[in-house]
């Protein structure tokens, strides 16, 4: 199968069995015998978390063997990068022999084997099975190559008539699928309808000449394709769908309609603290204009008609951080980012670009703990550099796992939950000018480190102004959190119950292991994930044009919405105004980065 390079969407073209001759003669008889029916439906029935089974052996092996040989050798594979998914897939499968017929003669048994399952015999035999409403002729099927670092994330497959997912595996016949391969198809349990819980509590290996079923239930039939983490082992399947004459009920709780339903969760204004300085400072300067205008206005009128700047000047000298808050901040932060002069070209740069990196950002001191820490709890917990995960590997001393799974999956620092609040930075002291951030000392945690620079850098307002002074906003309060990325495990897809009614400024300071050549191309290029994307949400408010639907979309489709992508890289402060048209995501990070992603968020 030769790949081919190409960012696009996942999609759905369909067909109609009765276009083609019914042939089974390729599909294992005895599965077709009532006993053996017998039993997989007894086990379907049974299966946890939600109703599934595999059918093996599903098909004569010789002629399998050949399917999984023309394909290789007669289908291009496109490569496909989503926040959800980053797959090789070939184009459809549905009517590849009508839009090409000079294939025909040279995928035989690929076009014997279509026909055999979605043959009015197979059929039958899928619905007693899974005891589904009877299901028609349509066609719906696609070729899938995960290569090593392939995955797709966390969905229930619910679009439409769909009533019956399956998945069929042509992996390497002679090479035995293990569980350190990776590539498993995961189920996950819900918490309650349309929640699925953090972890899967059913893995199924692509086992060769295996055919997979689940049924597509909304808000339930939760599942994901594990990163694959063997090399040059690929993952290859053929997987569809069967539909029903209707749609499933229950669809207010199917993914895509959460991922397109806008929540207005980062517009609750009791999950941000305040500022009262710069609320004060506000009320002021709104007190004052209310009073010229009740004089008359003519000061602010020649303001308006004179053309000159001081004004804005005025505005700027209002909000710039004072001597006190320089020696504040000089604690922390990079000397470089306290001098006027620089503070106005990075001002400079977000009026033109709404966003700028500041790399070195902490002090030295500051830096040096937090990688030093970092490394520690990355070996610890044997993550990164092409390691296999254990799902439980960062959770504890104050990290706990954050769901739901389809939105979102990643650590997140308390330290009232671990030993770690015990080591002196409480959260509920709100420091101010008088409240000056301390050296970190060797042998404290990262999540305790980088909880230390959310209290006393980030929750101060002498970092609130000179946020003002780089951006020209005014932030008037924040909510944020530390957050840690594992490789092999973690992410966040874009969704519309982000989107927000105001604008709102983001700040992150992102930490990874870059350092030398290949560690830092690896973060840079995005390759293994990991990068923080921005993309635009369409006007009429639904997901059609985003990401978060990619899993989704019709073929052809392209990432014009992609707005801006910031790569994950050590000691960097991201500020990014974001407006409320604007979606993110973090890349799911691949099992090959170098490091775990940490990062301190802060919104306001």
């Amino acid at each position: 199968m030769t790949p081919k390079r190409q960012k696009t969407a996942h999609g759905e073209i369909s067909g109609n069995a009765a276009d083609v001759e019914a042939d089974v003669s390729i599909i294992n008889p005895e599965i077709f015998s009532p006993e053996v029916l017998a039993q997989h439906k007894a086990k379907y029935a049974d299966a946890k978390p939600y109703t599934h089974g595999v059918v093996t052996p599903l098909c004569d092996d010789a002629r399998l063997r050949a399917v999984q040989a023309e394909m290789r050798e007669h289908l291009t594979a496109n490569f496909k990068e989503t926040d959800l998914f980053k797959v090789l897939q070939t184009g459809d499968l549905v009517t590849i022999d009508k839009a090409d017929p000079s294939i025909v003669p040279k995928i035989p048994e690929l076009l014997k084997l279509r026909a055999a399952i979605y043959s009015p015999q197979f059929r039958a035999m899928v619905q007693e099975m899974t005891g589904c409403a009877p299901l028609t002729d349509r066609i719906d099927c696609s070729a899938n190559v995960y290569p090593r670092s392939g995955h797709l994330l966390c969905h229930d497959d619910v679009i439409g008539t769909r009533c019956i997912s399956y998945i069929i595996y042509l992996t390497d016949p002679d090479e035995g699928w293990t569980e350190r391969d990776g590539g498993a198809l995961e189920l996950y349990p819900v918490i309650e309808p349309g929640t699925p819980a953090v972890d899967p509590t059913t893995e199924l290996l692509p086992a060769w000449n295996s055919m997979a079923f689940f049924t597509v239930q909304p808000g339930r039939s939760f599942h994901s394709v594990q990163e694959v983490f063997a090399e040059d082992k690929p993952r290859l399947s053929i997987s569809g769908w069967y539909h029903a004459a209707e749609a499933p009920k229950g669809s207010e709780h199917a993914t895509l309609t959460q991922l397109q339903t806008r929540t207005g969760g980062d517009d609750d204004i009791e999950d941000f603290t305040p500022f009262p300085a710069a609320i004060a400072a506000i009320v002021k300067e709104a007190a004052a204009a209310e009073e010229d205008k009740k004089a008359g206005g003519g000061q602010a009128e020649k303001n308006d008609g004179d053309g000159e700047e001081h004004d804005e000047d005025e505005d700027c000298l209002q909000i710039w951080p004072d001597k006190e808050d320089l020696e504040y901040l000089a604690r922390w932060v990079n000397p470089e980012y306290l001098q006027a002069e620089n503070m106005l070209q990075i001002r400079a740069k977000m009026e033109e670009d709404s966003s700028v990196q500041l790399r070195e950002f902490l002090i030295p001191e500051h830096a040096a703990a937090i990688r030093a820490a970092t490394r520690v709890e990355d070996s610890g917990g044997a993550l990164g550099d092409g390691r296999v995960p254990n799902r439980a590997a960062g959770i504890g001393g104050g990290w706990r796992a954050v769901g739901p799974t389809h939105k979102q999956r990643y650590l997140a620092y308390d330290p009232g939950a671990g030993a770690d609040d015990a080591a002196g930075r409480p959260g509920k002291d709100k420091p101010g000018k008088d409240k000056p951030g301390k050296a970190k000392g060797k042998g404290e945690s990262a999540g305790a480190i980088l909880h230390a620079i959310r209290e006393e850098l980030f929750a101060s307002e002498p970092f609130a102004r000179l946020l003002a002074a780089m951006t020209n906003l005014r932030p008037t309060a924040f909510k944020g959190e530390v957050r840690r990325f594992r490789p092999g495990l973690d992410y966040t897809v874009a969704h519309h119950g982000i989107l927000t009614v105001d604008p709102r400024l983001d700040a992150t300071l992102c930490v990874v292991d870059d350092e030398g050549d290949i560690k830092s191309s690896a973060w840079d290029f995005g390759e293994c994930g990991g990068f923080e994307c921005y993309i635009a949400a369409d006007e009429e408010g639904d997901a059609a044009d985003a990401a978060t639907a990619a899993v989704y979309k019709a073929q052809g489709e392209d990432d014009e919405d992609e707005l801006l992508s910031v790569s994950a890289s050590f000691n960097t402060l991201s500020l990014v105004h974001r407006d409320e048209g604007l979606m993110r995501f973090v890349k799911y990070v691949s099992h090959l980065a170098p490091s775990s992603r940490w990062d301190r968020r802060r919104g306001g």
